[in-house]
């Protein structure tokens, strides 16, 4: 088992392995680690083992291999020893030896092409190369097999495949099974690349930089509350932050003029107002009450008491509700209308709107529907009733008939 390692250790240098949170071949494999490859070969891992090939005859240089850069592969001298592609019947024999039985779509090998070495003679045509990109981790074979790692742990599927691809390479669960903190180190420097001038976590490809993605940690990045969340990470284990952020990113933010908006929900807009009467002190962690709220309220042309964006309005032309808010007098209310909002949520209209504002209107528009009077419908100065007395006041004619 341990010589079938190094084949499989081979293919974890050469970016062939990777998984996600189970550790099948058919997790993905991120391409910020393992680039993606081409293979133009045909290479029965399976059967070679079955026929009683251990994964050293092949790949015998992962012994001393120490980083991902090392090219593990078997030279062509080697595979010669089986497939003697210099004899005439290359192609009929047993193991299937013609240059097309092992480089895929190649058609142009012939057995003259063979030195008497066994390797390529130097004018030969060359097949389509193999691409193998290193995998962007820092990683010693050597040092794996050395603590007694087997092949198959990390190159898990190799030795039921055919052809050898990133799918065969190990994913962070699969690494994580030893670099828990206690057998192996589990910092995030000691896979991952840093770059050299910062000590920080060196950016992926593009240019982009890598995120966890909360698969093994409380850090996933990609979580569209991770701005909100994130203070728990950083509490649980300031360290892992800072291998991937420097300090001043924090201050950047916490203690920046300008805020980030994703910081909000959606309806932040909308419903800012009353958060802002409760939570008075937490805004101010971050706005300048003598002043943010005045400046955005100004730019937006909105202003306690009034109905922004209707047409006319001394306010400007801003829009803050949809159209038909407001209504006209005498029309059946739509969907978007105050009265619907209001029901629902009078508190929210509170935080922009005084009451007498409402007066001012329905103490000559009667805001009640039919049979809103009925016995038992609503209880004067209870619960939602207690709106009432913005109105009415106890002994009202108009109250007769509620309790």
């Amino acid at each position: 088992m341990k010589r079938l390692t190094l084949l499989l250790s081979l293919l974890a240098v050469l970016g062939l392995t990777g998984a996600a949170p189970g550790s099948g071949p058919k997790a993905p494999r991120s391409a910020s680690v393992y680039p993606a490859q081409e293979i133009p070969l045909r290479m029965v891992h399976q059967r070679h083992l079955a026929n009683g090939l251990t994964c050293e005859v092949c790949h015998s240089s992962v012994l001393e291999s120490t980083q991902t850069s090392d090219r593990n592969l078997p030279p062509h001298t080697l595979c010669a020893a089986c497939h003697r592609a210099e004899l005439p019947n290359a192609h009929e024999m047993f193991p299937k030896s013609g240059c097309a039985d092992c480089h895929e779509g190649w058609t142009e090998g012939k057995p003259e092409h063979i030195g008497p070495d066994l390797a390529p003679l130097p004018d030969a045509p060359k097949p389509p190369p193999v691409v193998l990109p290193p995998a962007l981790l820092t990683f010693s074979h050597a040092g794996h097999l050395a603590a007694g790692a087997v092949c198959l742990d990390c190159h898990i599927g190799i030795d039921q495949a055919e052809r050898g691809t990133v799918q065969h390479l190990p994913t962070m669960y699969t690494c994580l099974t030893c670099h828990d903190g206690r057998k192996a180190p589990d910092e995030c420097t000691t896979c991952h690349l840093q770059d050299p001038a910062t000590g920080r976590q060196a950016t992926a490809l593009g240019g982009d930089p890598m995120a966890p993605i909360g698969r093994f940690r409380p850090d996933d990045h990609t979580d569209p509350e991770w701005i909100h969340r994130h203070e728990y990470a950083a509490r649980a284990d300031q360290d892992q932050c800072s291998s991937c952020h420097e300090q001043r990113q924090c201050l950047e933010c916490h203690d920046g003029v300008q805020k980030l908006q994703r910081i909000h929900p959606g309806d932040w807009q909308m419903t800012h107002g009353l958060q802002a009467l409760r939570r008075d002190l937490e805004c101010k962690a971050c706005h300048d009450s003598e002043t943010f709220c005045k400046d955005c309220h100004e730019t937006a042309a909105t202003s306690m008491g009034a109905f922004p964006g209707e047409r006319g309005n001394p306010i400007g032309s801003a829009r803050f509700h949809p159209p038909g808010w407001k209504g006209e007098l005498g029309e059946v209310a739509n969907a978007e209308h105050h009265s619907f909002q209001a029901r629902r949520s009078l508190e929210t209209c509170s935080t922009c709107h005084q009451p007498d504002q409402c007066v001012e209107c329905h103490s000559f528009v009667n805001p009640h529907g039919n049979g809103y009077a009925d016995p038992g419908s609503w209880r004067f100065g209870q619960g939602d009733g207690a709106v009432c007395s913005t109105c009415h006041q106890p002994g009202d004619e108009a109250l007769n008939g509620l309790r």
